[in-house]
């Protein structure tokens, strides 16, 4: 006759359960793996297009966009009723855009937008609202923008913010003024309310690459 004590039995119990967890996890990353794999070998097989950018007969806010020549740089001037400035690209035709590449001059914060032929509003395809700096604290000169999934035939890239803007305080602002964050100060009894306002810099690209699957 078996004889258990308490102790062993527990030792047991966790034995076994242990067993379970880790045969569990062993089969979750089993099942899991070759999900990954076949992720990184469809990324890895993609064929491209040409580049849709160097096509004839496009419409640009500045040529200097898809010149093809990196040492260019297009410019997006700050508008004077509208806090947003924008390179704007259009197709002679729709076309199905699946990658995008900026090579970057100031941009810090933007969004990707299209013209959606069936409402002829503007949605937003990819957007970066975050700084980004590389290690060495520059900023980033290329944004690799994959797995769009859109056909249209204009597309724009909306500026949010770029590094050569600078942030003025104010006392009264204008109804154009783009305000980041009011302060409130009580000096010697008095309040008093101060506007940080973005006084916008030109948006620079240096260039704009556009891509969709290879026939």
């Amino acid at each position: 006759m078996l004889n258990y004590t308490s102790g062993s039995w527990s030792g047991f119990v966790v034995s076994r359960a242990t067993h379970w967890i880790y045969n569990g996890i062993l089969l979750i990353c089993l099942m899991i793996l070759p999900i990954f794999l076949m992720g990184c070998l469809a990324s890895l097989s993609t064929q491209w297009s040409d580049n849709l950018m160097l096509a004839p007969d496009l419409e640009v806010t500045d040529q200097r966009l898809v010149d093809g020549n990196l040492e260019t740089v297009a410019i997006a001037l700050p508008p004077q009723k509208n806090k947003d400035r924008a390179f704007v690209i259009k197709f002679p035709q729709p076309q199905s855009i699946r990658r995008l590449i900026i090579h970057n001059q100031n941009l810090l914060m933007f969004s990707l937008e299209y013209l959606e032929p069936k409402t002829n509003k503007w949605e937003i395809a990819h957007s970066v609202r975050s700084r980004n700096f590389d290690r060495n604290g520059h900023l980033q000169t290329k944004f690799v923008i994959d797995r769009l999934r859109f056909t249209s035939s204009m597309i724009r890239i909306k500026v949010n913010r770029t590094i050569d803007d600078r942030i003025v305080t104010k006392t009264v602002v204008n109804p154009d003024d783009h305000v980041i964050n009011v302060i409130k100060r009580t000096f010697a009894g008095r309040y008093a309310k101060f506007f940080r306002v973005l006084a916008p810099s030109p948006a620079a690209i240096r260039e704009v690459e556009a891509y969709k699957l290879a026939q």
